[in-house]
């Protein structure tokens, strides 16, 4: 989760320093930033993932795309994009029958822990989390298109409100459709 949320604050700098001054000096922080969460990601898992590394370099190509058109909507693009990369994702390994979810718990089961290693095997929690892979595989995609929308048509502060905090909603709100 505090890997999740550090995701966000690339945006948060981003949205702020866009506030304060102009976009280049936004793209910058941001890239900075993604530039922290990508050190502290490698410092927790001892590597970076390949996730890691595809979003960092997303958040260059963008940010070099708003800084060369002075324009913040190609790194506001950034959410948009991920969001329909892993919902893609999630749709894709649970058509193959490997969802994602379960193999990051397997590949991952160093930093759970220990008292959660018997539960996360039981037949019934990988149900579960193989629900909301495939649901997950629908949501993402529609926040995405939301935030879309949301760069395109909202103020600064309401892209980062949706794609930011709404994220999480949307997580959570899949969450209790899968328990339901």
């Amino acid at each position: 989760m505090d890997l999740l949320l550090l995701g966000f604050i690339p945006l948060l700098v981003f949205v702020v320093l866009d506030s304060l001054s102009n976009v280049r000096y936004a793209v910058l922080g941001g890239v900075l930033a993604a530039f922290c969460e990508l050190m502290f990601s490698y410092y927790i898992l001892g590597k970076i993932d390949a996730f890691a590394a595809a979003f960092a370099a997303l958040v260059l190509v963008l940010a070099a795309l708003s800084y060369k058109f002075k324009n913040s909507v190609f790194f506001k693009f950034k959410p948009v994009i991920g969001g329909a990369i892993m919902g893609a994702i999630f749709l894709v390994t649970s058509a193959l029958g490997e969802p994602l979810m379960l193999t990051t718990i397997d590949r991952y089961v160093d930093l759970i822990p220990t008292d959660q290693h018997f539960k996360l095997q039981q037949p019934t929690v990988r149900e579960l989390l193989t629900d909301l892979n495939l649901c997950l595989g629908f949501t993402l995609p529609l926040h995405a298109s939301l935030t879309a929308w949301a760069a395109l048509h909202l103020n600064r502060w309401w892209w980062f409100v949706i794609s930011g905090p709404g994220f999480f909603v949307v997580l959570f709100g899949t969450q209790l459709l899968v328990l339901l």
